[in-house]
């Protein structure tokens, strides 16, 4: 008998044993699901703590540099991290019709940010604002996937804002803040949109179209040589919307209407 309630203990044991790994396996498994759900927001929030902050320095310097006689070309620059905010889908934002140039322009792109210190000094062109959205933020001269953690940027194949030609500003849109250009799918066309310069200068602008189109239909519309009127496009992200997929663009197509 000493045998067989000896075989049922160790038994037990062993089953209990078992219990306790599977146990501490799903409460792994639970943490690490939490630890993933949360990473995007968090990084989303760091994001707009950042982008917040820098918002402030931009607006000091532009109210500071208006009782200066500012010249022109003014940029004001604020230090950022080159790594730990990464946007989620940020490596896909990549234009053109070939995908083998696409994939040299990404080897490119990840190539030359590992050779960048790991502080970026990023140059402020001026600030963007909307007032039907309540947006408001930095716009970088640069449209780098680290310029655009932080802000809005300029497209190095357009023009600056308010010269003649097509001056287009890229941004990412939030979902976990609804920041950045997250409701930009609200503006319409005769809405207002306004750019303040690094130098101080205002620049209104109106909405002409709203529209989406296909990532390989995307430079039609970016390039600073489309037009030879004053003209602000700015772009985000579509995916999804009226059937279009994966790369899917909205345009806000904007005109100059007057300049202080």
């Amino acid at each position: 008998m000493k045998f067989i309630e000896d075989g049922k203990k160790a038994k037990r044991d062993k089953n209990r044993g078992i219990n306790t790994i599977l146990l501490i396996v799903a409460v792994i498994l639970i943490l690490t699901g939490i630890i993933c759900l949360l990473i995007d927001p968090i990084r989303s929030w760091r994001r707009q703590q950042i982008t917040s902050d820098a918002l402030e320095v931009i607006e000091s310097g532009i109210t500071e540099g208006s009782k200066l006689t500012m010249e022109e070309d003014t940029v004001i620059t604020y230090v950022v991290p080159r790594d730990g905010n990464e946007v989620a889908g940020e490596s896909y934002d990549y234009y053109g019709e070939d995908e083998e140039d696409i994939l040299a322009l990404k080897r490119q792109v990840e190539d030359n940010e590992k050779n960048l210190p790991k502080k970026v000094v990023l140059s402020c062109a001026g600030i963007l604002k909307i007032d039907k959205i309540d947006l408001e933020l930095p716009v970088w001269t640069e449209s780098s996937r680290i310029a655009l953690r932080y802000g809005l940027g300029i497209y190095e194949d357009s023009v600056k804002p308010g010269e003649a030609g097509n001056s287009t500003i890229l941004g990412h849109r939030n979902r976990h803040t609804n920041t950045m250009f997250y409701r930009l799918k609200e503006v319409k066309e005769g809405d207002g949109v306004v750019f303040i310069s690094a130098e101080g200068h205002e620049l209104l602008f109106t909405v002409d179209k709203v529209k989406i189109v296909n990532a390989k239909d995307l430079m039609d519309y970016i390039e600073g040589d489309i037009t030879d009127s004053v003209q602000l496009t700015l772009v985000t992200c579509a995916n999804g919307e009226q059937g279009y997929g994966e790369g899917a663009r909205r345009l806000v197509i904007c005109h100059m209407s007057q300049e202080d």
